[in-house]
C-alpha cells in the first residue's frame, strides 16, 4: 500500500489531470501537511455516502474520487441483477452538476440505465423518482447543509430511502476493489444517449409530484384562509425555489415573497458561513423581509431542499426561529388531530430516538402509535416500507430533531417542500380558529408539558480525532455515573451492546440495531451521548421536562453544563 506521499505524486504524474487540476496539486508540493490531509486515505464511503472539502486528492471530492465511488456501485448493482437503473439528481454546490453527469456516464459505460435530472433538483424529487419509476438506486449530488468548501454523494437504494448498512457495505467493498482513480469506465454522452443508457428528465416528473404534495393537503380549508396570511420564503440559494414556490401558489398562497437576494443557485452562498436553516443567520434577510410583510411565517430551505426551518411571528412583533423539535412536535401534533376523525386505529408515528420525548406523550395522549428509530431518515423510510410490505399500519408523520419531516408514502426521505406546504397548512387551520402558530405552540406545551432541548456539538479537528471519541466514549460505558446534574441515573441506554440497565441491575433489550450511542435517563430528563462514525464529532442531546418554561430551560442549563464536564473530562 503506498503512502500519502507515493500517492501524491502518482497523481501529480498522472496524464488523467488536466491543466488546472495539476496545478492545484503542484500548488501544494512544500505543505506537507496539506498533502496528508488530501491523500492518507481514501474518502470513506458510508451509508450516507461520501461527503468531503472540493479538491484533488484522494481524501477529497473530485471526479476522479466520483467516478471510482461510482464503478463501485456500478460492479454492485451489476452483480445483484439490477436491470432498472439509476436516477440522478444535483443541488447548486459548486462541482455538483460536473459530478452528476461523470455519474451517469460511468453507470451507462456499465450497461446500466441513468435517468438524469436536466437542472438542479431536490433530494425528496430524487427519491420519489426512484419509487415512481421503479428504479434500483438513485444518487444526489449534495452536501446537504455543509459550508461551501464541501460537496456529497448520497446514494439510495430500490425502496427511495439512503442506502442500508449491508448494501452500502457491499457497494464500499466494491469500490475499494476499484483500485485505480485514473481507470475507470466512462462513457461520451452522446454515445449514451443514442444507446439509450442516459435519459434527461425534468418537467413532466416534476408535475407529477406536485400533484402528489398537493393530494395530502386540505386544500379547501387553505383557499379559505390562505390569502389572509404572509409568507415569506427563503431556499438560500438551493433547490427549493421551484418546488416550494410552485407548491404554494398551486395551494392558493397569494401573499408569497420570497428573499430575492437568496431566491437563485448561488455555490458560494454569499453572507452565510454555511446555507443551514438550523442557523439564526440563515434568516437575517427573511425576517427583514417579513418585518417589511408583517409575514405570519418565515420558511427557509437548505441547499438540496430536505430541510426545513420555520420562524412565527411573536406577540411582541418580532419572530421566534423554532427548534427543529419545536416545529416537529408541532407538524406531529397538527397532523394527528387533522387525522382524527378518520383514524382507524392502526396509525403510526416515526421519529428519531434523539428527538424530544415530547412526541411520545402528544402520539400517547392521541392513541397513536409512536416508534422511535436509530438517528439517520432511512429509518424512517425503513418503517414505511415494511407497513407496506406487511399491510400493517398507516403511516402519518416522521420527523427528526436535525429539520427533517414527512408526510405521505411517495418519498421516503426528510421533504422540506412537503413540510413547507404543512406549516402553511396548519397556519391556515389555526387562523380558521383565530389562533397564530406562536399560540398553538403554547397552548401545546400546557396540554402536554413543558419540554427544552439543546444539542452540543464537539469536534476535535485532528487525524486521531474519531479514535479519542471512541475511546472517551467506551470509557464512559464502563464508568457510568450513577448520578448527572443532580438527578439519579435511573437507566443507561448501551446501544452498542444492545442493551437497557437499569439501578437494580436489570437488564432489558433495545430492540434496535447496534450503533455507538449511550441514553442516560434522568428524572424528568435525559442525556444521550452519540459519536459520528465517519467524523470526528461528539453530540451530546439534552432533554429536559418541567412543570413550567422557566423550569425546563433551568434544568436544561444544568444538563448542558453536565454535558459538556463530561465530554471534557473523558477527552482530556
Amino acid at each position: 500500500m503506498r503512502n500519502y506521499m507515493e500517492e501524491y505524486q502518482r497523481w501529480l504524474d498522472s496524464p488523467a489531470l488536466s491543466n488546472a487540476e495539476w496545478e492545484e496539486l503542484n500548488a501544494i508540493r512544500d505543505d506537507k501537511k496539506e498533502i496528508e490531509s488530501r491523500f492518507f486515505a481514501p474518502l470513506e464511503f458510508g451509508t450516507a455516502g461520501l461527503r468531503a472539502v472540493i479538491g484533488m486528492g484522494t481524501n477529497r471530492m473530485n471526479i476522479f474520487t466520483v467516478r471510482r465511488s461510482t464503478q463501485g456501485l456500478a460492479d454492485y448493482l451489476n452483480s445483484v441483477g439490477a436491470k432498472k437503473g439509476v436516477a440522478i439528481a444535483y443541488d447548486s454546490r459548486r462541482m455538483s452538476d460536473v459530478f452528476a453527469k461523470e455519474t451517469a456516464l460511468v453507470l451507462a459505460a456499465n450497461g446500466i440505465k441513468a435517468y438524469l435530472y436536466s437542472t438542479l433538483h431536490s433530494v425528496p424529487q430524487l427519491s420519489f423518482t426512484i419509487l415512481h419509476l421503479g428504479l434500483d438506486a438513485g444518487v444526489v449530488i449534495t452536501a446537504s447543509h455543509n459550508p461551501k468548501q464541501y460537496n456529497g454523494y448520497k446514494v439510495y437504494g430500490p425502496d427511495a430511502a439512503q442506502i442500508g448498512v449491508a448494501p452500502a457495505a457491499a457497494v464500499t467493498k466494491a469500490i475499494e476493489n476499484t483500485a485505480d482513480y485514473f481507470d475507470i469506465k466512462t462513457m461520451d454522452e452522446q454515445a449514451a444517449l443514442d444507446a439509450g443508457l442516459l435519459e434527461y428528465i425534468g418537467e413532466s416528473m416534476d408535475e407529477v409530484y406536485f400533484g402528489k404534495v398537493l393530494s395530502l393537503l386540505d386544500l379547501n380549508l387553505i383557499k379559505q384562509n390562505a390569502d389572509k396570511l404572509s409568507i415569506v420564503y427563503t431556499p438560500l440559494f438551493g433547490s427549493g425555489f421551484v418546488p416550494v414556490t410552485n407548491i404554494l401558489k398551486r395551494m392558493g398562497v397569494t401573499q408569497l415573497y420570497v428573499v430575492e437576494e437568496q431566491s437563485q443557485p448561488n455555490s458560494s452562498f454569499p453572507g452565510l458561513s454555511a446555507p443551514n436553516p438550523e442557523n439564526a443567520e440563515s434568516f437575517e434577510k427573511a425576517i427583514a423581509l417579513a418585518n417589511e410583510k408583517d409575514a405570519s411565517l418565515i420558511l427557509a430551505t437548505d441547499p438540496d431542499c430536505d430541510r426545513l426551518g420555520l420562524a412565527i411571528r411573536e406577540k411582541s412583533g418580532g419572530y421566534q426561529i423554532l427548534s427543529g423539535n419545536q416545529i416537529g412536535c408541532l407538524l406531529l401534533d397538527y397532523v394527528i388531530s387533522k387525522h382524527s376523525d378518520s383514524l382507524r386505529g392502526d396509525e403510526f408515528t416515526v421519529k428519531s430516538i434523539v428527538s424530544s420525548p415530547m412526541a411520545d406523550v402528544i402520539a400517547e395522549r392521541n392513541g397513536v402509535e409512536m416508534r422511535s428509530v436509530l438517528t439517520g431518515f432511512r429509518f424512517i423510510g425503513e418503517q414505511i416500507r415494511l407497513a407496506q410490505e406487511s399491510g400493517k399500519g398507516k403511516f402519518l408523520f416522521g420527523f427528526e430533531e436535525s429539520y427533517g419531516y414527512l408526510a405521505g408514502t411517495f418519498v421516503r426521505d426528510k421533504d422540506a417542500s412537503i413540510a413547507c406546504a404543512l406549516c402553511v397548512e396548519m397556519a391556515c387551520y389555526y387562523h380558521a380558529k383565530g389562533m397564530t402558530p406562536g399560540d398553538a405552540l403554547d397552548a401545546m406545551y400546557e396540554k402536554y408539558g413543558y419540554f427544552a432541548e439543546k444539542v452540543i456539538s464537539l469536534t476535535l479537528d485532528t487525524l486521531d480525532g474519531i479514535a479519542r471519541i471512541k475511546n472517551a466514549v467506551n470509557t464512559l460505558r464502563e464508568n457510568s455515573p450513577s448520578c448527572i446534574a443532580s438527578r439519579t441515573v435511573l437507566s443507561l441506554g448501551d446501544y452498542l451492546k444492545g442493551t437497557i440497565t437499569k439501578p437494580d441491575g436489570a437488564v432489558l433489550n433495545t430492540g434496535l440495531p447496534e450503533t455507538n450511542m449511550l441514553i442516560f435517563e434522568l428524572d424528568g430528563g435525559r442525556l444521550i451521548l452519540r459519536p459520528s462514525g465517519t467524523e470526528p464529532k461528539l453530540k451530546a442531546y439534552c432533554s429536559a421536562r418541567g412543570d413550567s418554561k422557566e423550569s425546563a430551560e433551568q434544568y436544561l442549563g444544568e444538563l448542558e453544563k453536565a454535558a459538556e464536564e463530561l465530554m471534557n473530562k473523558y477527552l482530556g
